[in-house]
């Protein structure tokens, strides 16, 4: 009796996520940012031989409109790695309907945020109509590049005018 009552649990699927049913505008309003973008860019933690579903992925989008908070032209937002611990998994390519929370310096999502593949009303959970995104900030690679060419730039205007002003005429 007690194998029968052991083996009946095995078949039964035991999610670790569990989410509470709210409504898109509960969703829209519990979030920080809420934004529509197509996945450009999906980036694992680096961790060695060992990984975990909570493991936090980056993704980047190309964000196209934004109906909740800031949002620039190209964002990265973390959710865990897999659907067993609430991540929601985007995939390259795909447009979704981003809902995130800010905390600190990183936006995060997850399977109980209301993010959605494809799009959605904005009225239909109590936002307004999406506005564009912010440009994107310079990169620092490129201001890194700009200050040594105007450095170097520099350098060899003042090795020019040095080595007239020193040079002794001819005669």
């Amino acid at each position: 009796m007690l194998a029968g009552a052991l083996s009946f649990g095995l078949g039964v699927r035991a999610d670790a996520c569990s989410c509470v049913p709210q409504t898109g505008a509960e969703h829209a309003a519990r979030a920080d940012v809420v934004f529509a973008g197509t996945v450009t860019v999906i980036e694992a933690p680096i961790t060695g031989f060992t990984f975990s579903s909570m493991d936090p992925m980056s993704i980047r989008f190309a964000v196209d409109a934004v109906y909740k908070g800031e949002a620039t032209r190209t964002y990265w937002v973390s959710s865990a790695r897999s659907g067993a611990s609430c991540g929601f998994e985007f995939l390259v390519g795909k447009r979704y309907m981003v809902f995130a929370r800010v905390s600190g310096d990183r936006v995060e999502t997850d399977l109980c945020s209301g993010t959605l593949q494809g799009g959605l009303d904005p009225a239909s959970v109590a936002l307004p109509a999406g506005h564009a995104p912010r440009e994107d900030p310079p990169s620092t690679a490129l201001i890194a590049i700009i200050v040594v060419t105007l450095g170097a730039a520099a350098a060899a205007a003042i090795g020019a005018y040095r080595g007239r002003k020193t040079s002794v005429p001819s005669s």
